[in-house]
This record gives C-alpha cells, structure tokens and sequence, in this order.
C-alpha cells in the first residue's frame, strides 16, 4: 500500500525533475544546486541508475533519495492512476506530455496547456511546386522553447524568428537527423501536400484550396482499405482545427488569411454529407509575432527537403482524390499525413 503523503510529495518532485530539466535551469535538491541544461526526460530515469555521471542532470539522478526511486519504480508507469497518467491529465495546475519515437518514450512539460495550428508552404526547387502543412501543435510555447534551446536554432537577425530558409547546413541537418523527434515535440497530427496549383493553377483560388483539402480525405469511399481510415481522419483533422486558434500568413494570396482559416474549417466540417457545427479562429499574428506559424515553417521546411531527397519520410501516403483538381491542374498533388502515436486512427 502506497503511503498518499509519499506519492503526493513524489509526484510533485517527479513533475518539478521534468519542468526544470526540460526548462535548463537551476534545480535546489538536498541542499545542492544542479545547474541542469536543456534535456528531455524519460520515465526511466527517476529509478534507474546513470551509469556514469556525465552531466548535471546524471548528477541529480545519482542524488535522489531512494526511497523516492523505490516509489517511481511502481508509481511512473501504473495505469489509470499512476504519475504519468495524473501529470498527462492535469496535476495542481501543471500538466505534461508523453511522445515515443522508435522505442523511446519521453516525458515533457505541457506549456500552453492549450493546441494551436500552424499553416505554411515551403517553395521546392523546380520553382513550380510548393509544399503546404497544416500542424497541429499540442504545445507550441514548449515546442518553441525546445527549438530554441534543446537544438539551439538561430533565429533571422532582423525579424528575430525561425526560418528555414534562414538556417545554415549544420542546423538543417541538426533538425532532419531528429525528424521524428522533431515531428514528435511538436505535433500531434500533421497534413502535408506538395502541388502545383499555388504558383501554376487555373480558376478561382477559392475553389483551388477547398479542393486541395478535400481531396485528401474523399473519393475513396468505396475501397474497404481506405474509406473507415478517411472519414475518421478528416474527423481528427476537424477536430485540430475547430474552435481553436489558427496561425496563418499570407502564403496563399490572393486569399486572405483569415479566408484560407475559413476555407479550411468548413471544408473540414463537412461529414459524411452534410456539415458539423463550425467555429474558424483566426490568430491574427504576423509570423514573427507567431511561434505556431514558425514552428510550421520549420516543419515544412524540413518535409519538403525530405520529400526533394526522397528519403523515407516517416509520413503515410494519401492517394488523391483525382476529381477534385482535374478543371485546375494537370499534375495530381501528393499528400501524406503524419500522426503520433497515441492519435492513430
């Protein structure tokens, strides 16, 4: 029987080991300080023992009490109720995330405690393509900071935001070497389409975008293998972008950007032959005001180079519905959409 005092107290330095060590600062335990650098967390750590004390936060780990390490050992991984899954839910206004990437699972702090979305478009190299992202980011003020402080991207000098075409080699490689724990931090569903119709298209911007949408998700409503998969992600991508907040800049003109949010939303909302009650939100943000659009600039950024090289994307393919832009365009778009673990569908 756990103590209730103990695994209060337990937890509550469990969450403080993974805000501060995630953070970078200065961390008080048993009378020392630890001058922890920016590091990402797992669940391993609070009762295993480094096997050699290389940095501050090995440090912090050989020092913590074993009578806390024997209570992690049960209280870290226990379902339904253990430290994990309290911290994931909410605990006493704090609130933290759990990604995996291959084998790895990781434990980070939940900053904005609210999701944004990120749209952006990255130009590809024959000048005819542009790759498009809609992001969904669970976190964009920890996915941010992680940017900025785990993997150290410099910012332009002028606009002092992220910019992928702004970056050097070494920091575009830094971040394509960690694609997926890139992807990982920083979205939870992510939609990705490389086409033409941007700088090439025939008719009504409208028209061209709403199509572009859609036709990711329809016209495969009698193949057993693809129409449950479809109608369900459509529903996750409408739940990513409804009623919350929408970071767009103005990539896709003549459309607006509080127009392409519209577009993008109601497209979205139509289910199963008629449409869903629908709130577009527009966050009315320049990018350098934005860190949900910088964060999506990286994130295309970093897929289009991907997609150019032609390495395995770690994205699932999404045949396109070829109806929707036959009037528009002679070349079908390629989409691909990436999730996290925990929102497969």
């Amino acid at each position: 029987m756990v103590d209730k005092k103990q695994d209060l107290k337990g937890m509550d330095l469990f969450i403080d080991i993974i805000e501060k060590t995630y953070l970078g600062t200065n961390f008080q335990y048993s009378g020392e300080t630890f001058r922890l650098t920016p590091t990402l967390v797992k669940p391993a750590d609070f009762h295993k023992k480094p096997a050699e004390v290389q940095t501050a936060y090995d440090a912090l780990l050989k020092t913590l009490d074993p009578a806390f390490k024997t209570l992690a050992t049960s209280e870290v991984y226990r379902a339904n109720t253990g430290w994990i899954t309290k911290a994931v839910n909410g605990y006493k206004g704090h609130k933290i995330r759990k990604i995996t990437v291959g084998e790895e699972v990781y434990l980070l702090p939940n900053i904005s405690k609210q999701a944004t979305v990120g749209i952006d478009t990255s130009g590809c190299r024959d000048n005819l393509n542009t790759v498009m992202v809609v992001c969904s980011i669970p976190d964009f003020e920890g996915a941010y900071l992680w940017l900025e402080k785990h993997l150290a991207l410099p910012k332009d000098v002028k606009q002092n935001e992220f910019h992928w075409n702004k970056l050097g080699q070494s920091y575009r490689k830094r971040l394509l070497d960690n694609f997926e724990l890139v992807l990982s931090v920083c979205c939870d569903c992510l939609l990705v389409v490389k086409t033409n119709v941007f700088l090439n298209r025939k008719g009504k911007m409208l028209s061209v975008f709403a199509n572009l949408v859609e036709g990711c998700f329809s016209g495969f409503e009698n193949v057993p293998s693809q129409a449950a998969f479809r109608a369900e992600l459509k529903q996750r991508f409408f739940r990513a972008v409804n009623r919350v907040e929408v970071h767009c800049d103005d990539d896709f003109l003549p459309l607006r950007p509080d127009q392409v949010v519209r577009l993008l939303v109601k497209t979205l909302a139509k289910q199963w032959g008629y449409f869903e009650n629908y709130t577009p939100l527009l966050a009315n943000l320049y990018s350098h005001e934005s860190k949900p659009i910088q964060i999506a600039d990286i994130i295309a950024g970093m897929v289009k180079t991907r997609i150019e090289s032609k390495e395995n994307l770690l994205l699932r393919p999404l045949p396109f519905d070829a109806r929707k832009l036959a009037n528009y365009s002679n070349h079908l778009p390629k989409a691909y959409v990436w999730l996290s673990e925990k929102e497969e569908v």
